[in-house]
């Protein structure tokens, strides 16, 4: 099926079947976490493991958008991603492409909740992006941290939610900002998903970029000395005009090593879609990339060294 096919497929099912916008924009925490305000830790922690996965709504590397799991299905792919994720020793995970509760073709499950909930303590705080909300399908970003974790700014690509075919002319994609406190230091991530376009409309996925890139540079006038990651499946490639915006203000940089793995398809990846930069007082050490089996995309993963 076409590109164009698919749009006009999804944009029709999810117009006719919208209630609202957005669905909800949270820390969610488990096992009776405090909150991240009625936290002060003292301790000194310099590295940690990050990563970034596109998880494709745990379905599998499918390109048809409507193909169904059971909920035991859904429950047995987050029990292994849970695992991977606590063989790595990761401290925290960026994901796009997560459904939430109430989504049918995925067994109706809160699929970040449910990964923490497989990884136990002390994986306490996930972050619920609802980018997009319908009765039949809720899905969006998310972040899970084992470190306290607030949630700071939601960004909806193509303006405001009032106009139903902008925010269908970009899939209902957005950008996120997450705060987490790592011991005694505060750590941002930027989590983001752009648009899969065809040359055609490749113009949207420009005007994604160019809107993120104005928010990291208003919050690096304001903070220069704060340590910032971006992470997302940007759906271009390590030397495409995308990536050189987001790096031309020399606010954020690649891994020096490795920069451009490929990370999709993921059974026999072509192109370098999935991206980790970092503010210059972040090394990005040993990044690499892993595999989910129930996914198009490789994820990535990597150290990321908290300069002082």
């Amino acid at each position: 099926m076409s590109y164009r096919s698919r749009r006009g497929i999804l944009q029709g099912i999810i117009g006719l079947g919208l209630t609202s916008c957005l669905g909800s924009f949270e820390v969610v925490h488990l096992n009776n976490a405090q909150p991240y305000e009625k936290i002060f830790p003292h301790q000194n922690i310099s590295t940690i493991t990050f990563a970034h996965l596109n998880a494709a709504d745990l379905r599998g590397n499918t390109t048809f958008l409507f193909e169904f799991i059971s909920e035991e299905e859904a429950r047995h792919h987050a029990q292994w991603l849970g695992n991977l994720l606590l063989k790595e020793k990761v401290s925290i995970i960026s994901l796009n492409e997560v459904d939430y509760a109430g989504t049918l073709k995925t067994g109706g499950l809160d699929q970040p909740k449910l990964i923490a909930e497989y990884m136990g303590e002390p994986y306490n705080y996930v972050l619920f992006d609802q980018y997009m909300e319908s009765p039949l399908w809720t899905t969006g970003n998310a972040v899970i941290s084992k470190f306290p974790m607030q949630a700071v700014h939601r960004h909806l690509y193509g303006t405001d939610c009032t106009s139903l075919d902008t925010r269908l002319g970009h899939l209902f994609k957005d950008f996120i900002h997450t705060e987490v406190m790592v011991g005694n230091k505060t750590l941002n991530i930027i989590t983001t998903h752009l648009d899969d376009e065809n040359e055609e409309y490749s113009f949207r996925r420009k005007e994604e970029a160019e809107e993120l890139r104005e928010y990291i540079k208003n919050y690096y006038l304001q903070y220069p000395d704060h340590y910032l990651v971006v992470a997302g499946d940007l759906n271009d490639t390590h030397d495409s005009k995308t990536m050189k915006m987001l790096l031309a203000d020399g606010i954020i940089y690649p891994p020096r090593e490795n920069f451009g793995l490929k990370t999709h398809q993921s059974g026999n990846p072509t192109d370098d879609l999935d991206h980790i930069l970092a503010s210059s007082n972040i090394g990005i050490h040993n990044y690499r990339t892993f595999q989910f089996p129930w996914s198009d995309h490789l994820g990535l993963i990597c150290e990321l060294e908290l300069l002082e």
